[in-house]
């Protein structure tokens, strides 16, 4: 704060020949009034071909950016470094180069952390080093805090966001690779004839995924609306009115906890095709997230996720959701010809033998979950597709015409976290009520994440919704991925914060 009150001061008083004298003849928020040279292009143009000491007085550009440090040399010469967001180029302002009979003037006003712009030659110091030889300065903003060397306080790092980003390029990286993974998912998808769509935000009522949403009012309407938990619904109605192939990027919300991997605010990419078979997911994911990975690395289908080689390249392995559970227990829990799962004080007990918490939500689909993550998730730290889930946790899924009590869903794991969920869309209108039902009874009983009854859902299907397949993936966790990030907030612009 000592920084800012110093600056407050010298911009109030005229106690130094700094701001305050400066903005007495010119505003400290000008306009631009010229086009800028990308600090990157006099980089590629001079950067090889430059001797030290060497000058070329007849070539100007205006560049712009942040000063990161200031180093003085007597009363006529300043040394700046300027990043752009781009690249960065250092500034040598000689008094003798100065256009004008304000050098002082100029370079006691503009300090680290500043926002400014330089007109001048390019050429190279004494020691060698490209540089940008400042004939004109102008102050575009001037920063009124300190930038520290670095910021470790997490709580400073959520709340002080573009500081964030001033300071810790890994952060800024993080965002880049972002932008990265959104633009080669678009590519892919449209690629393959896949149209991209929107879909509300706000609705009369949640659906499409078992999670808590958050409600607010429409005062136009004087209605309540929840958030979406999940496009799903509206994609699939998309579907039913004539378009095949349909994916849509964006936010989703679900008012739950904030841990490592869950953010109540997150991005989804979902997508649904007409006419395809369920076993064609499985091939999609894998050639999507080799197409993006490589868009990432530039080429390498291995990355390093805490120190553990995770290879992309092979078929991603496989593991039978049931099978798997019942080897490690020795128990049943589906009953192979009926399709029931174990009753409920039985799963329970079974939970409890291997320490597995019973708390509330008491439902067969709580508690098969809670043993899928015991058992389950450990074993995909490279890529699983985990697949065959109970019917009751897969309420919007058809049932598999082989196995009773199964449904054709999967889900890709990888360094134990859930990265993609998909499944063969139930269209038959009357299931999906019966589904809806049962939904309803596990609300009932204490599960406030169980999905709500859509009517006006099961409406659409009775036009006719064709065999689809349907498939969502979390950004955020193939971004930590991609990042080697170990929580959900630093891979997140602005994510929530207490």
């Amino acid at each position: 704060m000592l920084w800012r009150a110093v600056r407050r001061v010298a911009r109030t008083t005229q106690r130094t020949p700094g701001i305050d004298a400066y903005a007495k003849t010119r505003p400290l928020y000008p306009c631009l009034a010229e086009k800028l040279t990308p600090i990157q292009h006099i980089r590629d143009k001079y950067i090889a071909n430059t001797e030290p000491g060497q000058r070329f007085r007849d070539e100007e550009f205006t560049i712009a950016g942040r000063v990161t440090s200031k180093r003085q040399s007597g009363k006529k010469i300043c040394f700046y470094d300027i990043e752009d967001g781009i690249s960065n180029i250092q500034v040598v302002a000689f008094g003798k180069d100065h256009r004008g009979e304000d050098y002082e003037e100029v370079h006691a006003a503009i300090r680290r952390g500043d926002i400014a712009r330089v007109t001048g030659y390019p050429g190279t110091s004494k020691s060698g080093e490209l540089s940008l030889f400042a004939q004109e300065a102008q102050l575009l903003a001037p920063c009124w805090h300190n930038i520290p060397d670095s910021l470790t306080d997490v709580n400073l790092q959520l709340s002080e966001r573009p500081l964030h980003m001033l300071v810790n390029q890994n952060f800024k990286n993080t965002l880049l690779v972002r932008s990265q993974v959104l633009q080669a998912l678009r590519s892919f998808l449209v690629s393959r004839g896949f149209v991209e769509v929107e879909t509300p935000i706000l609705g009369s009522q949640p659906g499409g995924a078992s999670a808590r949403p958050f409600w607010t009012k429409s005062n136009a309407l004087d209605r309540d609306y929840a958030l979406r938990v999940a496009p799903e619904l509206y994609l699939k109605k998309l579907v039913v009115g004539g378009l095949p192939r349909v994916f849509e990027i964006g936010k989703v919300f679900r008012n739950e906890g904030i841990d490592r991997t869950h953010n109540p605010e997150f991005t989804s990419c979902e997508l649904y095709q007409a006419y395809a078979p369920f076993e064609e997911l499985f091939d999609l994911t894998e050639h999507l997230l080799r197409h993006v990975v490589q868009a990432v690395t530039g080429g390498s289908l291995v990355l390093n996720v805490h120190g553990t080689p995770v290879d992309l390249s092979a078929p991603f392995q496989r593991l039978a959701f049931v099978d798997t559970i019942e080897k490690a227990t020795g128990t049943r829990v589906v009953d192979a010809h009926t399709g029931n799962v174990l009753p409920l004080p039985a799963l329970a007990d079974l939970c409890e033998q291997h320490g597995i918490s019973t708390d509330a939500p008491l439902t067969a689909a709580s508690l098969l979950d809670r043993l899928a993550a015991h058992f389950i998730e450990p074993l995909c730290v490279q890529p699983t597709f985990v697949y065959g889930h109970p019917t009751c946790l897969s309420p919007l899924a058809k049932q598999s015409q082989t196995q009773a009590g199964i449904s054709d869903r999967f889900e890709l794991y990888i360094d134990g976290k859930e990265i993609v969920n998909a499944y063969n869309e139930l269209n038959d209108p009357d299931e999906q009520r019966s589904r809806f039902r049962e939904q309803e009874a596990e609300r009932a009983a204490g599960d406030d994440e169980a999905q709500v009854p859509d009517e006006d859902f099961c409406r659409a299907l009775e036009y006719g919704l064709p065999p689809t397949v349907g498939w969502g993936m979390g950004i955020d966790r193939l971004i930590m991925l991609l990042t080697d990030t170990g929580n959900i907030r630093d891979v997140i612009a602005f994510p929530m914060k207490a």
